[in-house]
């Protein structure tokens, strides 16, 4: 049975598409190509995140201002997003702290819990393996733009890419079970009064 995706596979990935050879571990001292693999795979897995899937937001969750009336905010979170239309949440820094900052009311002040939509930002290893197969494809592509220039090797991993985020939105739509029956505008019309 196949494992799961790893970061040292990814790492493979990225230095087997501009032909190096792969490697055994992710310690010690690393040559440079292996460090640049790294560091595009986490820009990759950011720019994913950024983003909401099914696999990193989170629907509903109360947030309670601390002492000082301020809502600090984890670093894993990557944005906020109100429940209500008239509302809108973004993250601001007080002395390098992350904290919630009503764009509605221009006000980081918050005198009560309010519910929220959170969009996590995952590490690599966290994300489901269809999300994983589109970072490791898009990142091995980004890897070889940067690293070598090749338009073959551009136009091969450009065609991976494509069908790995294709697959990617199979996966969002599958596990998401979307239906268009859902969306607050058409529930709306179908739940009218005569």
């Amino acid at each position: 049975m196949a494992a799961k995706t790893t970061e040292l596979d990814a790492v493979n990935i990225c230095l087997n598409v501009i032909g190096e050879a792969s490697i055994n571990a992710l310690t010690g001292t690393l040559p440079f190509e292996v460090t640049l693999a790294r560091s595009i795979i986490d820009e990759t897995t950011r720019e994913l995140c950024q983003d909401d899937y099914i696999f990193n937001k989170e629907e509903n969750v109360t947030l309670t201002p601390n002492v000082s009336d301020n809502i600090a905010i984890p670093a894993s979170y990557i944005q906020i997003i109100a429940n209500t239309t008239d509302t809108e949440y973004t993250i601001r820094y007080n002395g390098g702290s992350p904290i919630l900052y009503s764009m509605t009311d221009k006000t980081s002040t918050f005198t009560s819990d309010i519910t929220v939509d959170i969009v996590y930002l995952l590490d690599f290893e966290d994300l489901p393996e269809a999300a994983k197969r589109y970072v490791n494809i898009r990142a091995a592509r980004v890897y070889a733009d940067r690293l070598v220039g090749s338009k073959d090797i551009r136009a091969f991993t450009a065609q991976d890419e494509m069908e790995a985020k294709a697959k990617l939105g199979n996966y969002q739509h599958g596990v998401g079970r979307h239906n268009m029956l859902q969306n607050p505008s058409v529930k709306s019309t179908l739940n009218r009064t005569l």
